[in-house]
């Protein structure tokens, strides 16, 4: 057996595991001479895969065409050709109560060819610096007294299969979309209204407030207040709520953006 010590990705840095499915979907049938019994061929070939870490701004987003290498410490693990995956989606998590550090898991899918599985070699040697998510905000009325927060950044990949495909499902890049949501401690639920429409901000660098990816503009989908009158045993809860939105690209005539911490614009 191989322990999960020095593993690595080619692709990113301060890493804490990768995984990948390589899938069939069997052509099937049932006809008169298979006697009331399916029977199965060869069908169409896909793989996915993904990876997470520490950091607010992993090195690949949603849309972007790479090289995928994961291996372990004893150089095996999987690949694929250059430029054979694609990014898919991109979950950012801040957990403000617990004071963990900013995390993701970046999730990706074939782009063209194989996923090979044998020596690959990949190595981390950059210095682990994530920042922490104590202290860190969201600009959403009635959010002070932020728990937790995660954002998503989605590139909805078209697939296709064809007679050049070797029946694998090639992709390109598609549409792109985002969404978020955020738990609270609260004192007067008085949260902005569903559907209202606002620049929401998604602070990095603690009570500096000077990171932050920026999504302009989203619209609130979901406020979802609760009060816990019976909490852990006997001790009564906090009032809290759960509130969620979702991305939208234009606003009263306006173009809207998202913005990384450091200025990148991953849209438009």
């Amino acid at each position: 057996m191989i322990s999960g010590k020095g593993g690595a990705v080619n692709s990113d840095n301060c890493v804490r595991a990768w995984g990948a499915w390589r899938r069939s979907q069997p052509a099937e049938g049932v006809c008169s001479a298979s006697d009331g019994a399916v029977f199965r061929g060869p069908g169409i070939l896909d793989w996915q895969g993904f990876y997470t870490g520490y950091g607010h701004t992993p090195s690949i987003l949603p849309g972007t065409k790479f090289q995928f290498k994961g291996a372990t410490r004893d150089s095996y693990g999987v690949q694929s050709v250059a430029n054979g995956a694609i990014m898919r989606r991109t979950t950012i998590k801040w957990n403000v109560e617990q004071g963990k550090f900013i995390e993701y898991i970046n999730e990706f899918e074939a782009c063209t060819g194989a996923l090979s599985l044998g020596a690959v070699s990949a190595t981390d040697t950059s210095t682990p610096n994530p920042l922490p998510s104590r202290d860190c905000v969201i600009n959403l009325t009635g959010c002070t007294e932020l728990r937790e927060m995660e954002l998503v950044l989605e590139c909805k990949n078209p697939y296709a299969v064809t007679s050049s495909t070797g029946g694998r499902r090639e992709r390109d890049e598609g549409n792109k979309d985002a969404s978020f949501k955020c738990k609270v401690y609260t004192d007067d639920a008085n949260f902005s209204v569903e559907d209202a429409i606002a620049e929401i901000q998604f602070g990095v660098d603690g009570a500096t407030n000077l990171l932050k990816w920026v999504m302009k503009w989203a619209i609130l989908t979901m406020t979802a207040p609760l009060l816990r009158i019976e909490g852990a045993g006997v001790t009564p809860g906090f009032f809290e709520a759960n509130l969620a939105g979702k991305f939208t690209a234009y606003y009263s005539g306006g173009k809207g953006n998202i913005t990384s911490p450091v200025g990148a614009a991953w849209w438009p």
